[in-house]
């Protein structure tokens, strides 16, 4: 039930940063009397393009959350105990702070007030402990980043 909770706010919150960037370049655009700032003389079809621009939206916004999310296997040895200063050392050399920690793992948040905003908030890290290593949780982006710079850093030097 949270992650149907999750899945519906980030598609919510994309399909509300994606038609505000919209709005701002189509204003921009009328700024610089590219387009007239009337929606019949803007669009052919008027307002009717408008919904068919919100649906195209809405469709995009409710895919995003499935690819843009990812979990993903952090191949190192050892247990989270072990780990953690590490774990948590090199996420704060890659601009995170620290959230949450718990008895399997951690909750990480970018630091910059920007970068936060700019991934609409869903800037979240979790590690965890799984079964053979560890888990990461969060942006795609930032999930391959982050396993490949802690796996290389962690297996380096062993």
């Amino acid at each position: 039930m949270k992650k149907a909770v999750q899945y519906v706010v980030r598609s919510i919150k994309y399909f509300i940063y994606c038609a505000i960037f919209l709005t701002i370049v189509l204003y921009v655009l009328s700024l610089a009397n590219m387009v007239q700032w009337d929606i019949n003389q803007m669009f052919n079809e008027g307002a009717k393009s408008v919904w068919k621009i919100a649906a195209m939206l809405a469709v995009i916004s409710a895919i995003y959350p499935l690819v843009g999310f990812q979990k993903r296997k952090l191949m190192l040895a050892g247990s989270w105990e072990e780990r953690k200063a590490e774990i948590i050392e090199l996420m704060e050399q890659r601009g995170y702070r620290l959230e949450k920690v718990d008895v399997n793992g951690a909750t990480f948040r970018y630091r910059n007030v920007i970068n936060r905003i700019s991934k609409m908030l869903e800037d979240r890290i979790t590690i965890t402990q799984d079964f053979g290593g560890f888990e990461i949780e969060g942006l795609r982006k930032d999930v391959v980043r982050l396993v490949m710079h802690l796996e290389y850093k962690l297996n380096s030097e062993l």
